[in-house]
């Protein structure tokens, strides 16, 4: 099973009427802190990337299998009757939280069976590939103990390439295939990892084996190349084998979305859910993403005129995407269009919040392994002997690579955004291991995406150009409402969303193609989270100082938004009713 970031369910009942008590009763505080501490363990023991945050030895692999799944389901079915079991009422505040999170997550985490034979697990946005090399790659080898545990996983990696292999099987028995577009890059992908045993990414490199005797590493290096020859990347091709023939490609469908599939439309209802911790529907969805689009272009034509640009809309576009202004000429001149406008809002901060992360913050290149496969960069958070929180940009290409969204991207990635937020949760010591681990899309992306819009109320924007990237970046994530609930539930055919975001959006062809089989095929509804989510947080804030007035304190919101770590938005708005009660009695 896999992992789960983020979830909801929507009109739930305002705190006062069902939050925690004023009065929290030591004896369910210690029941909840036993089941946090034990959910925490399963969390370590069924996720790498949890003990590689905290430095912890991976000694297991996740299993990836329909039978794995029916233990986990049972596991957490389990516990949340032992939350359930917990008076609300008897809860302080904070550990009120800790239960409604834990419940949304232990839901969904068990309504995830039902769509287990329905969603692809081997996409290049789904497939746990990635995440199972960096146990590889990350892997410290302290000693000679170590050597066997290398080895060990390697054998849970073919294992685990079997399973998902007759996972793969399975769906096809059930009439769920691959589209044909999906075809060749899920095939590419799973193959790319199975090179030959000295070139492989699994293979030790001599560096990394300096506190082994030579004798001994040499005899490590050899049987590792064995493993990998033998096990993993025979697991790697058998996996790919099975989408590539004919008879599976000739099955497969000319269409993209889940309503095409059996249980195709619950499954995607199931991850509106999920992705966006709102009980939306994708009709709903698809009506606001229409709207917003309409208001986002409206707003591009008024810049449009403000420079005075002689050419319609769509020229306007056309020239955002492809003046040579907007591109950068080394790395360092990326850097420093990134770093300007951080440093322009800097003086600003403390009018819009209260407390600040302890983590430095700054931009730094990506690795050059990573520059051809990331279209973007990404978020490094801090990390044990790495204080700073980086944004990684990618220094390649840079003549396609545009910078006219520059501001709004390290507005989002950096700060008021994700590092504001990750690095705060991170070092709430007083918070619960799982809620500091805790990453639901749409909070996390809906607060970045809220921060480059709140940066516009900070200054972040004195020039038409930069205004212009923001809109490009809204534009882009509004017009996701529209393709992705439009593929998933509308019937829309893929040509008709290429053509929606090649209408609407500033994005490339190339980028346009790899995205609509991201949200057709890949994680469908993961990219509603993000607009849905920021939306989300102007709601609630224009609630809060609808219902406040003149004791409305936007930093004091911020604080109260953020300083509790993410949860899901349901969850958020519930809190967010108990606070503006607190503050109604300052």
């Amino acid at each position: 099973m896999k992992k789960i970031l983020a979830l909801a369910v929507l009109s739930l009942p305002l705190l006062g009427a069902a939050g925690p008590a004023s009065r929290p009763q030591e004896g369910d505080s210690k029941a909840l802190a036993a089941i946090l501490a034990e959910y925490g363990r399963f969390q370590l023991d069924q996720y790498p990337a949890s003990r590689i945050q905290r430095g912890l030895a991976v000694t297991k692999l996740p299993d990836f299998s329909y039978e794995g799944a029916q233990k986990d389901v049972g596991y957490l079915r389990a516990l949340r009757k032992r939350l359930d079991r917990l008076d609300p009422k008897r809860l302080s505040h904070e550990d009120w939280l800790s239960r409604e999170i834990l419940d949304w997550d232990l839901a969904e985490g068990v309504a995830s069976l039902d769509h287990f034979r329905t969603l692809f697990q081997v996409t290049p946005y789904s497939s746990p590939f990635r995440g199972l090399l960096q146990v590889f790659t990350s892997f410290t080898f302290a000693g000679e103990r170590d050597l066997p545990r290398y080895l060990d996983l390697l054998r849970q990696y073919a294992r685990a390439m079997g399973q998902l292999q007759t996972n793969l099987e399975a769906q096809r028995a059930a009439g769920i295939l691959l589209p044909k577009e999906e075809i060749d890059p899920v095939v590419s992908l799973a193959r790319s990892f199975a090179r030959k045993p000295e070139e492989s990414p699994f293979a030790v490199a001599p560096a990394r084996l300096d506190r082994i005797a030579p004798q001994r590493a040499a005899a490590f290096q050899a049987e590792v190349r064995k493993l990998i020859g033998t096990a993993v990347n025979p697991s790697l091709e058998a996996l790919a084998a099975v989408a590539d023939v004919k008879t599976y490609r000739d099955a497969a469908p000319g269409q993209v979305g889940l309503v095409h599939y059996p249980g195709g439309d619950k499954a995607y209802r199931y991850l509106v859910r999920l992705h966006t911790t709102l009980d939306a529907t994708p009709e709903t969805i698809h009506r606001r993403g229409l709207k917003e689009v309409e208001r986002l272009n409206a707003r591009l034509e008024e810049v449009r005129k403000t420079v005075n640009f002689q050419g319609d809309l769509a020229a306007f576009r056309r020239f955002l995407k492809t003046d040579p202004r907007f591109f950068a000429r080394t790395p360092e001149e990326v850097s420093e269009r990134l770093m300007s406008p951080v440093r322009r809002i800097e003086p600003h901060i403390k009018d819009f919040f209260l407390r600040l992360p302890k983590a430095p913050y700054g931009v730094a290149r990506l690795e050059p392994e990573l520059e051809g496969t990331m279209t973007y960069g990404y978020y490094r958070e801090p990390a044990p002997g790495r204080a700073e929180g980086d944004y990684m940009f990618n220094g390649s290409k840079l003549d396609e690579r545009s910078m006219l969204s520059a501001a709004a991207l390290i507005y989002h990635e950096l700060i008021p955004g994700h590092h504001f937020q990750i690095a705060r949760q991170r070092e709430a010591e007083g918070l619960p291991a799982f809620r500091r681990d805790y990453t639901p899309t749409a909070f996390v992306e809906g607060w970045a995406m809220y921060s480059s819009e709140l940066a516009e109320e900070m200054g972040g924007y004195p020039e038409p150009y930069d205004l212009c990237g923001l809109l490009a970046n809204d534009l882009f994530l509004s017009s996701r409402l529209v393709v992705d609930t439009g593929m998933n539930a509308l019937g829309w055919t893929r040509q008709q969303a290429i053509d929606y975001m090649r209408e609407n959006t500033l994005e490339s062809d190339t980028q346009i193609g790899t995205e609509t089989l991201r949200y057709a095929v890949d994680i469908p509804a993961q990219a509603l989270a993000y607009k849905m989510g920021a939306n989300e947080f102007w709601d609630l804030r224009r609630r809060a100082a609808a219902e406040l007035g003149k004791k409305f304190d936007l930093r004091r919101f911020h604080d109260a938004v953020i300083g509790s770590g993410a949860m899901p938005m349901t969850v958020l708005e519930k809190h967010v009713n108990w606070w503006i009660d607190q503050e109604k009695k300052r």
